[in-house]
C-alpha cells in the first residue's frame, strides 16, 4: 500500500526494500511522458504543471498498492523475488493516450525497471469485462423477469460506448470518453454489496493484469518460480522451431500465462489477508463459514482474473487496429503480436482452472456453464473486432504492409504442410529414443507411434498414416489385448484414414466390424459406439445414399442427446452434419432447422452467433419504433445494432436498409457528428454494392 500521508509512491508494505532512487525517476519519467492537452482534457486544470500534479497523485496511489499486492500475494517460497522487485522495479500510469505500456531501463543507472502503464489499455480493458459482465449475464435464470430487455439495452449500450472509444483514440490528438458505462457505474455504484463483482472491482481487475503482464515479461517471465518455469510452460522447445517460435517469444508467452497466475494470487490473497481464518476450539462453525467464503472468493477470482484476461487481449487488438490506422506501423506490429497470443494463454487458462484450481477449491472453479460463458464472451470479442470495427472506422489505409499480410496465427502454422512434416520427423528422433529407453512395447511408445500416424495424416500423408496403424493395431492388440480401449480406438483411427484415401467400401467394413466389437465390450450406449455410427453415417451418405445418412444420423442425434447431453460437442457436431446431409438431399427447410437447432446448443442466448438473437432485435426494433417513435435515441440505437447484426448474418439489403434507416433522423443524442454520419453513408453504399452484386 502507498503512504497515505506523503509521497504517493512511497510503499508501505514493501517500504524497506523499495529504492527511492528508482522511485524518484518514475516521478521524472511520467513527468517526461506528460501529454499536457491529454492532461487538460483528464484533469480539467489548465495549468500543465498543477495538471500533471493532480494526475500523478491520483494514479500513483492505486498503481503503487497494486504493485505492492501483486508482489505482497506471491506464494511464500518466492517471498524472496518478491522483495528483489519491490527494490527494482516502479510503476506509474503514462500520462498520455499512449495505446501501449512501456518497460524502461533505469535511464540515469539506477539498478532496475520502470513500467508505463497505459491507461487507454486499462480503460478499454475494464470497459469490455465490465460491458460483457452486464451485456451477458453468467446466470440468466436467477435474474427478475424482463432481464432480456435490460441484457439487449446493455449489449447495445456496450457496443455505442465502444465506438466512441475508437472514435476517440482514432487520431494521435484524441482525447478520452467523457463518461462511459464504467465511469457512471462507479460514480453510482455500491461496492460494499458488489460481493467482488461491481464496476470498481473491474477497474481494479484491468489494471492489475496490465501491470502484471509487464511485471511478468521483465526477466522474460522469471516472475514465475523455477518449478513454475519447468511446469507450466505449455510449448516446449522442441516444439517451438516448427512454429517458428523464437526462445524469446516462448518466454514471452510464458510470462503471459504467469499474468493470469498472478491476479489469481493477487485477487484471493488480498482478501486472505483482510478476513483472517477463525480459530480456537470455539472457531469450528466460524470456521465452515470461512471455508465457505473462501472458496466462494476463488471462484471469483478466477472469474474476474479470465474475464481481465480476456478483455485485456480483446483491447490490445482493437488498439493495434487503431495504431495501424495512425499509421503507427511499430506499434501496430507489437500490440498485434501480443494481441495474437489469446489462443495460447486460453488454453493455459482453461488448463489451470480445470486442472489446479479445481482439484483445489470444488469442481466450480471450472464447470460447462464456465464453457458455454466463455464462448459467449468469445464470440462477442470477435464480434466487435471483426464487424463492428470495420463499420467504426473514421480513418482507413489503403496500403497493407507486408507484416500485416504475412502475420500467421497458431491455427495457421498448425496447417502447413510444411510445419507438420518437419514436426512428424522430429517426433520420429523422439520415438526412436523413447524406444530404446524403454522398449518397443512400452505403453508411452505406442502413444507416440498413434501421435506420429496423426502428424503423418494431417501433413496429407495418408498412406503413411495409414501403414503406421496398420502395424501399430497388431502390436497393441499383442500387448494390450484385442478388447483394450486403446487397440479399439487404434483400429477406429485406421479406419477413418482409410476412408480419408479413398477406400470407402473398406472404411466401411471396418467401422461395421469395429462397431460390432466396440458393442460387444463397451454396450451400445457408450460415446466410443456412438462415435463410430457417427462415421458410418458419413459413409452411407458418401456412397451414395443421402437418405440413409439423414435416418442415421437423425437416430444418432437422439442418441448423443440421451446419452451426453443436449450441449455436448459430439451432439452439436452430429446435429450439424444432419443439416449438412439434408441439404444434400434437397431438403433445405430440414436443413436450416437441424443447423438452427445445432447453433442454439452451440452458443448461449443472446451471444451474436445464437439463431435467436438476430430475431430478438429485429422485435425489439419493432416494438421502440411503435412505443417510441422511429426518431428516438434509443429506437435509433438498437437500428444501429441491428444494422451490423445483419451484416454479421450476411443480410447485405437488411444492413444497407437499417444503416439508411438512421439517416434521416437526428443523431446528435447518439454522440454522433458530421464524420460519423459520413461513416454511416459509406456503410449503405457498402452494403448496397455487396446485395447489388449478390
Amino acid at each position: 500500500m502507498p503512504d497515505p500521508g506523503g509521497d504517493p509512491g512511497r510503499s508501505i508494505l514493501f517500504g524497506r526494500h523499495q529504492n527511492p532512487e528508482l522511485a524518484a525517476e518514475a516521478r521524472e519519467m511520467s513527468l517526461t511522458f506528460a501529454d499536457f492537452a491529454h492532461l487538460r482534457r483528464v484533469t480539467g486544470e489548465e495549468d500543465p504543471e498543477r495538471a500533471w500534479e493532480a494526475y500523478f497523485a491520483h494514479t500513483q496511489p492505486q498503481l503503487r498498492g497494486l504493485l505492492d499486492g501483486l508482489l505482497g500475494t506471491f506464494p511464500p517460497e518466492d517471498q524472496d523475488r518478491a522483495a528483489e522487485l519491490a527494490g527494482s522495479v516502479e510503476a506509474f500510469v503514462l500520462p498520455s493516450g499512449a495505446l501501449e505500456s512501456r518497460v524502461f531501463a533505469s535511464p540515469q543507472g539506477t539498478p532496475g525497471h520502470l513500467i508505463g502503464i497505459s491507461p487507454a489499455v486499462v480503460q478499454l480493458t475494464a470497459e469490455i469485462a465490465w460491458g460483457l459482465e452486464l451485456a451477458h449475464p453468467y446466470e440468466p435464470e436467477a435474474l427478475p423477469r424482463g432481464w432480456e430487455a435490460a441484457t439487449m439495452h446493455a449489449q447495445e449500450s456496450l457496443a455505442l460506448n465502444l465506438q466512441r472509444y475508437v472514435r476517440a483514440l482514432e487520431v494521435p490528438d484524441g482525447g478520452p470518453v467523457s463518461l462511459s458505462m464504467l465511469d457512471i457505474a462507479m460514480r453510482h455504484g455500491d461496492r460494499a454489496r458488489t460481493h467482488a463483482r461491481g464496476p470498481r472491482d473491474f477497474y481494479d481487475a484491468a489494471m492489475a493484469f496490465a501491470l502484471a503482464h509487464e511485471l511478468a515479461h521483465l526477466d522474460h517471465g522469471d516472475l514465475l518460480s523455477v518449478e513454475g518455469r519447468e511446469t507450466e510452460a505449455f510449448l516446449s522447445e522442441r516444439l517451438t522451431p516448427h512454429l517458428r517460435i523464437s526462445d524469446e517469444e516462448n518466454e514471452e508467452l510464458r510470462a503471459d500465462a504467469a499474468t493470469f497466475t498472478a491476479c489469481f494470487n493477487y485477487f484471493v490473497g488480498v482478501w486472505l489477508v483482510m478476513n483472517k481464518r477463525p480459530t480456537g476450539l470455539l472457531g469450528a462453525l466460524k470456521r465452515f463459514e470461512w471455508d465457505g467464503r473462501h472458496r466462494l472468493t476463488a471462484w471469483h477470482s478466477a472469474r474476474r482474473a479470465t474475464e481481465a484476461c480476456e478483455a485485456y487481449y480483446s483491447a490490445i487488438m482493437i488498439l493495434s487496429d487503431l495504431s495501424f490506422r495512425r499509421g503507427d506501423d511499430g506499434t501496430a506490429r507489437r500490440l498485434m503480436t501480443t494481441g495474437m497470443r489469446l489462443p495460447y494463454i486460453q488454453q493455459y487458462v482453461q488448463r489451470m482452472r480445470e486442472e489446479v484450481l479445481a482439484p483445489s477449491y470444488g469442481p466450480f472453479l471450472w464447470e460447462d456453464r464456465d464453457v458455454r460463458y466463455r464462448k459467449a464472451h468469445h464470440s462477442w470479442r470477435v464480434h466487435f473486432v471483426e464487424v463492428f470495427l470495420p463499420h467504426m472506422c473514421r480513418h482507413q489505409r489503403s496500403d497493407a504492409p507486408d507484416w500485416v499480410t504475412e502475420l500467421k496465427t497458431p491455427a495457421d502454422l498448425f496447417r502447413e504442410a510444411e510445419v507438420l512434416t518437419a514436426m512428424a520427423a522430429e517426433h520420429e528422433r523422439q520415438i526412436a529414443a523413447l524406444t530404446r529407453e524403454k522398449g518397443a512395447d512400452d505403453p508411452e511408445v505406442l502413444s507416440a507411434r498413434g501421435q506420429l500416424a496423426t502428424l503423418r495424416a494431417e501433413a496429407g500423408d495418408h498412406a503413411g498414416a495409414v501403414e503406421i496403424l496398420e502395424a501399430l493395431a497388431v502390436d497393441a492388440a499383442r500387448v494390450a489385448g484385442p478388447d483394450d480401449k486403446g487397440t479399439l480406438g487404434i483400429r477406429h483411427n485406421l479406419a477413418w484414414l482409410r476412408a480419408q484415401t479413398g477406400d470407402t467400401a473398406g472404411a466401411a467394413a471396418a467401422f461395421r466390424a469395429l462397431c460390432a466389437d466396440q458393442e460387444r465390450v463397451f454396450g451400445p450406449d457408450d460415446p466410443e459406439v456412438l462415435d463410430t455410427r457417427y462415421e458410418l453415417a458419413w459413409l452411407q451418405g458418401d456412397s451414395g445414399d443421402a437418405a440413409g445418412a439423414v435416418a442415421a444420423f437423425t437416430r444418432l442425434c437422439a442418441d448423443y442427446e440421451r446419452v451426453l447431453g443436449p450441449g455436448h460437442a459430439a451432439t452439436l457436431a452430429t446435429r450439424r452434419s444432419l443439416a449438412q446431409w439434408r441439404e444434400r438431399q434437397g431438403d433445405m427447410r430440414g436443413a436450416a432447422a437441424a443447423s438452427t437447432e445445432a447453433r442454439a446448443g452451440q452458443y448461449p442466448v443472446f451471444s451474436p452467433d445464437h439463431p435467436g438473437t438476430l430475431p430478438a432485435y429485429e422485435q425489439r426494433l419493432t416494438e421502440q419504433e411503435r412505443a417510441y417513435g422511429p426518431g428516438d435515441p434509443n429506437t435509433l440505437t438498437t437500428r444501429w445494432f441491428l444494422g451490423m447484426l445483419r451484416a454479421k448474418e450476411g443480410d447485405a439489403a437488411g444492413a444497407a436498409d437499417a444503416f439508411a434507416g438512421l439517416l434521416d433522423h437526428d443523431l446528435g443524442p447518439l454522440g454522433f457528428d458530421d464524420v460519423d454520419v459520413s461513416v454511416l453513408r459509406g456503410n449503405v453504399e457498402h452494403w448496397r454494392t455487396v446485395a447489388d452484386r449478390s
